[in-house]
């Protein structure tokens, strides 16, 4: 609990700029409290936890056309109220982006970029930063846990039917690493190790890169089961402040435990990924609108389709005054039905349907100082789940150590 009060009361986003803008370095802090129900029959009835993280970032200017970025996050989870056994965990990113960028100043506006560093696909990684997410949550592509292990192999059908009982964790507002003991997302919040080309034009924009990890299931330069794969990106901007972009990625997903495990004849890199997204930026006035939609695959050792996945997400941001703004975010997501294997003629779906809608506000209680709350309604399409809403109220603040220090 302590940590967690280090975490709360001493929130802050700090940017420091030196002389000649040569170095940059700012932190960002947040702390939530969350309340959310528990499935009937459970002891207590609701679950309250807090959660507290701290991001670095970190910038410096080599020489005129080449930059150093580094990031790394802390973050701790509690639980409130009764849990058995306790609920306390530490996590930490000590490097969670690093990569050197150079500038070509190419008419093209190329740049060239090498190392550790947020994922191309889609629009949303970007901006997952608790000063710039207007929500507290996260959408549900990127956080819900699909059936699909990189960890485990199916035997047949019936034993991948039998992975829809596992357990899942209450819903909340913080975000995991890692891949959830093998459960992966469709989307998860990918930081690669690889190269990647980018630029823009007046109107286009471009992404191509070669990492070194799947789009589901990222891994650290230190763990086995890397394999080269390539992620293209881009947009267009037809008219200020719309834009419309795409992407796509594709390779293994597997973790490299399992390839003993494999059929005969299979090789690991088979058993791949593949994504194709689109998204949209929008401003009119006060109205902000941020949408992403995304269609997935995954090939599955002794399963003789490919299993599919759509997902997608709209978001609007309504400022009404300087200091508040109303938020909010519909989910949904949407999974393929097992087409052989199961000889009682049904034809269930691989993982349950589910939706949700967060709604919520913000206030700048001063220019440093905002504070946001939201409530998530959570379905999944099946009489035997739960309902699992969950309630937050988060406090982010910022200050310009520059200006408390009086420097310059």
């Amino acid at each position: 609990m302590r940590f967690f009060l280090f975490f709360l009361i001493g929130s802050l986003g700090v940017q420091v700029t030196l002389a000649e803008d040569r170095l940059g370095l700012q932190v960002i802090s947040d702390g939530v409290v969350t309340a959310a129900q528990r499935p009937f029959g459970s002891y207590p009835r609701s679950d309250f936890r807090v959660n507290g993280q701290a991001a670095v970032l970190a910038s410096y200017r080599l020489t005129p056309s080449l930059f150093a970025f580094y990031e790394g996050r802390m973050s701790h989870l509690e639980g409130l109220n009764h849990h058995d056994p306790r609920l306390r965990q530490t996590m930490s990113a000590g490097v969670l982006q690093g990569y050197l960028r150079y500038s070509t100043r190419l008419p093209s506006g190329l740049n060239l970029q090498a190392g550790k560093f947020g994922h191309p696909f889609g629009q949303f990684l970007t901006r997952n930063y608790a000063d710039q997410n207007p929500l507290i949550g996260f959408p549900l592509m990127y956080t819900h846990r699909t059936t699909i292990r990189s960890s485990q192999l199916p035997a047949n059908s019936y034993d991948f039917l039998r992975w829809q009982s596992r357990a899942q964790p209450l819903p909340g507002y913080t975000t995991s690493s890692g891949s959830g003991n093998g459960w992966l997302p469709l989307i998860n919040f990918t930081y690669p190790t690889g190269l990647m080309a980018f630029g823009s034009g007046s109107k286009a924009d471009y992404r191509f890169a070669l990492v070194n990890s799947s789009l589901s299931n990222p891994l650290n330069p230190a763990r086995s089961g890397q394999h080269a794969q390539w992620v293209a990106a881009g947009g267009i901007t037809p008219f200020q402040r719309f834009r419309l972009g795409a992407s796509f990625a594709t390779g293994p997903y597997l973790d490299a435990a399992v390839i003993s495990q494999l059929p005969a004849g299979t090789l690991w890199r088979e058993f791949t990924q593949t994504a194709m997204g689109a998204d949209v930026q929008l401003t009119l006035r006060h109205l902000e609108l941020q949408g992403e939609l995304l269609f997935t695959n995954f090939k599955v050792p002794r399963i003789s389709q490919r299993l599919g996945a759509a997902g997608y997400f709209v978001e609007l941001k309504h400022t009404l005054t300087p200091r508040l703004f109303l938020a909010g975010r519909w989910n949904q997501l949407y999974f393929d039905r097992l087409r052989s294997g199961i000889t009682n003629g049904e034809r269930p779906r691989f993982d349950s349907n589910r939706y949700s809608l967060e709604i919520g506000l913000g206030y700048h209680l001063s220019e440093k100082l905002l504070v946001k709350g939201s409530y998530q309604f959570n379905r999944t399409v099946t009489a035997l789940e739960p309902r699992d809403d969950v309630a937050g109220i988060q406090l982010v603040y910022r200050f310009d150590l520059k200006n408390l220090l009086r420097l310059p």
